[in-house]
């Protein structure tokens, strides 16, 4: 939900979120992806410390999907905030954490930041259509198949002994 939000809020391309007329959505916008940003830290700590899904029977390459498409979500949750905060930081722009404007030191490079801004923007349509692709899946093992897969992902499901 948080990454929905920002992606909502964003308006589409870094030139727009950044004008002064933008200023409020772009600072809760960057709020939310440090959000995001955070639970998926936290969500891997606490996957160090809880075991793992019982994993369900089914054909190889749905795994091998399944697996795959699991690294993606967790490379774009990393990388998005990631290009956000240097793509800013490289274009001379502090970037805003529960309000707080956090600038870092470094040279400018506004070429650089807009590239990087771009690859961000990319990968926030990506992560729609990767969470689009889980969402499917997880519909079409609860409805059609009618295995566990969904009621292992879900709290309280089944996990290894």
């Amino acid at each position: 939900m948080l990454v929905l939000a920002a992606y909502v809020l964003s308006k589409g391309d870094s030139y727009s979120l950044y004008s002064a007329a933008a200023d409020g959505l772009r600072r809760i916008h960057e709020t939310l992806g440090a959000l995001v940003f955070i639970v998926v830290v936290l969500r891997l700590l606490w996957r160090l410390i809880d075991s793992a899904p019982a994993k369900q029977p089914m054909s190889r390459w749905m795994a091998t999907a399944a697996k795959f498409v699991q690294f993606a979500l967790y490379a774009l949750l990393i990388a998005i905030p990631a290009t956000a905060v240097f793509g800013t930081w490289l274009e001379g722009i502090p970037v805003t954490l529960l309000g707080f404007d956090i600038a870092l030191q470094i040279a400018q490079a506004p070429g650089l930041g807009q590239l990087i801004m771009e690859i961000h923007i990319t990968l926030g349509n990506a992560i729609l259509w990767v969470a689009g692709v889980h969402t499917a899946a997880t519909v079409f093992h609860h409805f059609y198949l009618r295995d566990e897969v969904f009621r292992s992902m879900a709290p309280g499901g089944r996990r290894k002994s």
